[in-house]
């Protein structure tokens, strides 16, 4: 096997889990040809992220419904948020209507905004988007009232989905725990009934999702494939959700790594 990098193997250690139920590290180092140090360390990089549960001597799939909180969350493949929140903003226009939900990733999409600064109206139930764009004075901001928590610094429940109710957007901007050929999903329940209620109120969805969360399936189904619009992701798709998404004719924009590329 030629030697792979850090991101190969720990992208095909997910992968394994996600087939077999636990994994542990002796059979980790012989297969990718490593120290079982080294099969820690991606381990504990890896649960650290939310992205598995680590047990004693390996590690076992993530819980369905659970995941740590959006500041901890926002800690992780903070490069290609990054690039997948300022490659979206390209799609908005002078003038539009965008709801943002709540999530890491699209804290990054706000974050880009705000530099931005267009005169755009900005519909959302997390303080942490408001607060991004809050720096621009040409962004109407409009905060959803709700059940605040804390550990995602957003609100949801019933007077959220109720307030969503009273507004039509141009777009929709979403980010989700997991994507597969077939469904969006997310650890979180009233998270996930939030997206769907954006779903509905918006005229185009995208999707922003790193390459770590695709071919994941967790415990609320969002959607499926065949609703959204776009889809933003920082690298090049498994293919059968690449097939899934040509089939209904989602797009698919791809965040390129200029510093890569220049290299």
């Amino acid at each position: 096997m030629d030697r792979l990098s850090k991101r190969e193997r720990q992208d095909r250690i997910l992968k394994r889990l996600g087939s077999d139920v636990a994994v542990r590290i002796s059979v980790l180092a012989e297969t990718f040809a490593v120290t079982t140090e080294t099969i820690r360390r991606d381990l504990d990089e890896l649960s650290e992220r939310g992205l598995l549960a680590r047990t004693y001597g390996g590690a076992a799939v993530r819980s369905l419904s659970k995941e740590p909180g959006v500041h901890t969350r926002a800690q992780t493949m903070v490069s290609e948020r990054r690039r997948i929140g300022r490659t979206a903003t390209a799609l908005i226009e002078s003038g539009d209507v965008v709801m943002i939900d709540a999530g890491s990733t699209v804290g990054y999409l706000a974050e880009a905004l705000g530099d931005l600064a267009p005169e755009i109206t900005v519909i959302t139930n997390s303080l942490g988007v408001a607060r991004a764009l809050g720096r621009a004075e040409t962004i109407g901001i409009i905060h959803c009232p709700g059940d605040f928590r804390m550990t995602e610094d957003s609100v949801f429940g019933a007077e959220t989905l109720a307030f969503l109710d009273r507004y039509h957007a141009d777009w929709l901007f979403m980010g989700a725990g997991g994507m597969s050929a077939l469904e969006v999903s997310d650890a979180d329940a009233s998270g996930a009934a939030v997206k769907r209620k954006m779903l509905a109120r918006a005229e185009r969805a995208v999707l922003l999702a790193d390459h770590q969360k695709m071919e994941q399936t967790l415990f609320a189904s969002v959607c499926e494939v065949a609703e959204l619009d776009v889809l933003v992701t920082d690298a090049p798709l498994p293919p059968d959700i690449a097939s899934a998404l040509q089939a209904h004719s989602v797009k698919v924009h791809l965040a390129e790594d200029r510093e890569s590329n220049a290299a």
